[in-house]
């Protein structure tokens, strides 16, 4: 038996009690020896003074016997705190214990949830796609919106995130799914999510395009001012060509100028020559003054084109 088996039992402080008595007679015994035997009273020490020490230990051993009753009176006490710090120690474990698996328990129930969840959105993607698919090529009669328009023989052209695309009578309109009856928006599944996505979408498309658009138009006034450049300065070397020519023929008219006053001043002199004579003779000297006249009027005209093209191209 333990000793905290003892203390519990009923017989356990008699027990020690009787225990500590018999410790107590021994020792008076052992004392009763050293008084009376000549062997052990220390020499010249008298017996009163042996007995007044002996008596000092007694008392000394009666007060460690009373603290030790006072101690042993404490002792159920302390054994029930212990027990029952024993019993709370358990009890916490269990909670512990207990605490984990319910841990374990949700999150296996939160990813179970994750999971259904997961599924329950791809069934409900899987429902749009069907619904919105078939609604193509569907037509109404009359198609009245939450905002109180009315569309007449409504042909549907596509549903999408946004909502309808729509042609009637009237032209051509997306009715956004916000202005659609209710039952629409229930039977086609709106999602505010997906609708700011496919914004955000159409909003990128069209910046992209506008953006390429720009550069596309960038690099079409660039080539046309590339061809205008070309153009011009083909234009340029025409002229030039041009110019060069009529400086040719206004060479040419001058020295055909010169060969014709040369022909008007011998005509002259045999004209002279033959007055003197007494001869008939024809003076060519008026027939070659007019060629010289209109080869003359064919440089100013040659000239005056050469200024005008020369104007251009500065």
């Amino acid at each position: 038996m333990s000793f905290s088996d003892m203390m519990q039992s009923g017989r356990g402080p008699g027990l020690i009690g009787m225990l500590m008595a018999l410790v107590v007679l021994i020792g008076f015994g052992v004392l009763f020896v050293f008084a009376f035997d000549e062997g052990m009273q220390g020499g010249p020490q008298t017996i009163e003074a042996l007995i007044k020490n002996q008596g000092q230990e007694i008392e000394g051993y009666r007060s460690r016997i009373v603290d030790g009753d006072k101690q042993l009176a404490t002792a159920p006490a302390m054994l029930s705190s212990a027990k029952e710090l024993t019993r709370i120690k358990r009890e916490n474990q269990s909670q512990i214990d207990s605490t984990a698996a319910l841990k374990t328990k949700i999150e296996s129930a939160n990813a179970d949830l994750v999971a259904k969840k997961a599924a329950f959105e791809n069934y409900k993607e899987q429902y749009r796609a069907y619904v919105r698919g078939k609604a193509k090529g569907e037509t109404m009669a009359q198609l009245e919106t939450k905002s109180g328009a009315v569309y007449k023989n409504v042909f549907i052209r596509e549903v999408t995130p946004i909502g309808m695309q729509v042609r009637h009578d009237a032209g051509q309109k997306r009715i956004l799914f916000e202005d659609l009856p209710d039952a629409m928006v229930d039977y086609y599944q709106f999602d505010p999510s997906q609708k700011a996505t496919a914004l955000a979408d159409e909003h990128a498309t069209r910046t992209q395009h506008e953006a390429a658009a720009a550069v596309a138009n960038d690099q079409a006034d660039q080539s046309m001012a590339q061809q205008r450049e070309n153009d011009n300065q083909e234009k340029k070397e025409k002229t030039l060509r041009a110019i060069t020519i009529g400086e040719a023929q206004i060479s040419s008219l001058e020295a055909d100028i010169v060969g014709l006053q040369t022909q008007m001043q011998q005509a002259a002199a045999e004209a002279a020559a033959a007055r003197a004579a007494g001869h008939m003779h024809l003076n060519k000297s008026s027939s070659i003054a007019g060629y010289i006249r209109m080869k003359q009027k064919g440089i100013a005209e040659l000239r005056a084109q050469i200024a005008r093209m020369n104007a251009t191209i500065q």
